[in-house]
C-alpha cells in the first residue's frame, strides 16, 4: 500500500512537471510570435542641429530605419532631397525630415511671384542671389488702374522738375519739366500689402513689391521721394530694353507742330 501511494505521488509530481513544461513552451512560443520583425522604412534623419532659414550641410543628415507606423507623413527617403535645401524652422538631431520642413531656393527663384504667393510672409526664400525686394506705393492711376498682377513686368515713367542749374530755360516753369522712361522690365511679385488678400484690397493706395537689384532699389527710393512715378504694364513675355525719347514742353510743341505761326 505504501509503495502504491509513493507511485501515485510520483505520478502526480511528473504530471505537474509536464504541465509546467507545456505552459512554458506555450509562453515562449507566444513570446516569439510577439517578437516578430517590425516593418520599417528608410527615412532621412537629422544627425546634427540646423538653424532656421539655413542651408542643410550634406553631413547633417543620414538614413535610418524607422517603424512604418512611426514615420510621419511627407518623410523624405533620400539625402539628396535634403542636402543644400533651406530650412523653414530649426531642425534637431534625430528628427525625421519631412517635405514641409525644407524649401528648394533654386526652384522658388525660377518663379518668385508664384513662390511668394505660396509661402506668404516667407518672402526671403524667393529672392534670387544678388537681388532684393522693395516696396513701392501706387495709386489707381500709377498702377494702370489696378490691372498689374503678381508676375507681371513693368516699366517706370517719371516726371521731374529740372533744377535751375540744369534747366534749359531760366525761370521757364513748365518748359523745365521732363518726363521719361527710367527703370524697365521690373518684376512685380506682390500687389497688396503682405497678409492682405488681393480680392479685398482697393485698387487705389496699394503697395507693390518689386524684385530688383540693389542699384535699382536705390533709384526707386529716390524716385519715390523726388519724382512723380507711373508704372506701365509690359506685354507678357516682353523682356527687351527700349530707348525712349524724354518728353519736354519743347519736344511736344515741336513734334506735334503746336507752335503758333508767327
Amino acid at each position: 500500500m505504501r509503495g502504491g501511494r509513493i507511485l501515485i505521488l510520483l505520478g502526480f509530481i511528473l504530471a505537474l512537471g509536464a504541465g509546467f513544461i507545456t505552459f512554458m513552451f506555450l509562453q515562449n512560443a507566444a513570446g516569439n510570435q510577439a517578437a516578430a520583425p517590425v516593418e520599417t522604412q528608410s527615412v532621412v534623419v537629422a544627425l546634427q542641429p540646423v538653424d532656421a532659414r539655413s542651408a542643410i550641410p550634406p553631413d547633417a543628415v543620414g538614413i535610418q530605419d524607422w517603424p512604418v507606423t512611426l514615420v510621419p507623413p511627407g518623410a523624405l527617403t533620400d539625402t539628396a532631397q535634403v542636402a543644400g535645401k533651406l530650412t523653414v524652422g530649426p531642425i534637431f538631431p534625430g528628427q525625421v525630415i519631412v517635405q514641409d520642413m525644407i524649401v528648394d531656393k533654386e526652384q522658388l527663384e525660377a518663379q518668385p511671384a508664384a513662390a511668394a504667393a505660396q509661402l506668404g510672409s516667407d518672402l526671403s526664400y524667393t529672392i534670387p542671389e544678388g537681388m532684393v525686394a522693395t516696396a513701392f506705393p501706387v495709386t489707381e492711376i500709377s498702377s494702370v488702374a489696378g490691372a498689374i498682377q503678381p508676375g507681371d513686368r513693368v516699366d517706370l515713367i517719371i516726371t521731374v522738375n529740372l533744377p535751375e542749374e540744369l534747366a534749359p530755360v531760366e525761370g521757364g516753369g513748365a518748359q523745365n519739366v521732363v518726363t521719361g522712361f527710367t527703370l524697365q522690365n521690373l518684376e512685380v511679385i506682390n500687389t497688396v500689402p503682405w497678409g492682405v488678400e488681393a480680392e479685398g484690397a482697393q485698387a487705389g493706395g496699394q503697395i507693390y513689391t518689386l524684385l530688383v537689384d540693389r542699384e535699382q532699389a536705390n533709384i526707386l527710393k529716390y524716385i519715390r521721394e523726388n519724382a512723380q512715378p507711373d508704372f506701365v504694364l509690359r506685354p507678357a513675355g516682353d523682356t527687351a530694353e527700349y530707348e525712349v525719347q524724354p518728353v519736354t514742353l519743347e519736344y511736344l510743341l515741336t513734334t506735334f507742330n503746336l507752335l503758333p505761326e508767327q
